[in-house]
């Protein structure tokens, strides 16, 4: 992992997207951000691409993020034949490891974001907020199922926290393949270029809709917050498990 893993510069944009949209904000009116947002269908959250991208989000990562696996897994077995007997074993012990870091990391994800949403949730029911749907709903993923709204409370951005963890996971996993090809002097698959070329257009739409809601949503506090949260999952994945001798045994080993 730690051989062939070097931190994406992408993960730089995120924040960068936080500041110029804060800037955009900052500069207009509210009044004539309020109206563009009544007017301009794709600045809706109820708009399709939010709805299908953003909504049903971990459907879309973890079709993504098996796929990416699965092209990890396939490569190295390719070009397993063409090693010695004795090279063959170790491989094929090296794949053992790879597949089980993949099922630890699609379990992490969403162990981690349930913790993490767990908490923004349960922030902004404490600062008195809630469901406009009815009394006891905890969750905003329940209220918006139910066709309700979050009305009140210290709202956390989920869209910056959300779209960022997911996107990162993704961009740190094409960020170890490309290496990897790279380094082995092997040549890109047309269907890895064509997953690579999908892939990059889901990163990029996922970009535009944190634009969207740095501009024209939550105030500075709640989406700085929801930027910081972001990095949740690919620091624990990427670089405290990897650099942590007992924790990448256990569950990368």
């Amino acid at each position: 992992m730690r051989a062939y893993f070097k931190w994406p510069n992408v993960c730089l944009v995120y924040p960068t997207i936080l500041v110029l949209g804060t800037i955009i904000n900052t500069i207009v009116r509210e009044e004539t951000l309020d109206r563009q947002k009544h007017e301009y269908y794709i600045l809706s959250s109820k708009n399709i691409l939010n709805r299908v991208f953003a909504y049903n989000g971990n459907l879309i990562w973890a079709m993504l993020f098996g796929m990416m696996a699965y092209f990890q897994v396939w490569i190295r077995i390719r070009t397993q034949d063409l090693l010695p007997r004795d090279a063959q074993i170790i491989n094929r012990q090296r794949l053992q490891r790879l597949i089980k870091q993949y099922i630890v990391k699609f379990v992490l994800k969403y162990l981690l974001l349930f913790i993490t949403f767990l908490f923004i949730d349960g922030l902004f029911l404490f600062t008195g907020g809630q469901c406009t749907y009815g009394l006891g709903i905890w969750s905003a993923e329940k209220c918006k199922n139910e066709g309700g709204h979050w009305e009140g409370g210290f709202d956390i951005s989920g869209h910056f926290c959300f779209l960022m963890n997911v996107s990162l996971i993704l961009w740190c996993e094409l960020s170890i393949l490309e290496r990897y090809l790279r380094d082995e002097e092997l040549e890109m698959e047309t269907i890895i270029t064509n997953y690579s070329v999908l892939l990059k257009c889901i990163l990029y739409l996922w970009m535009s809709m944190l634009c969207v809601t740095a501009i024209y949503y939550h105030t500075l506090l709640e989406k700085i917050l929801g930027c910081l949260l972001g990095y949740c999952c690919p620091l624990i994945m990427y670089w405290l498990i990897p650099n942590h001798y007992k924790l990448n045994h256990i569950l990368y080993s």
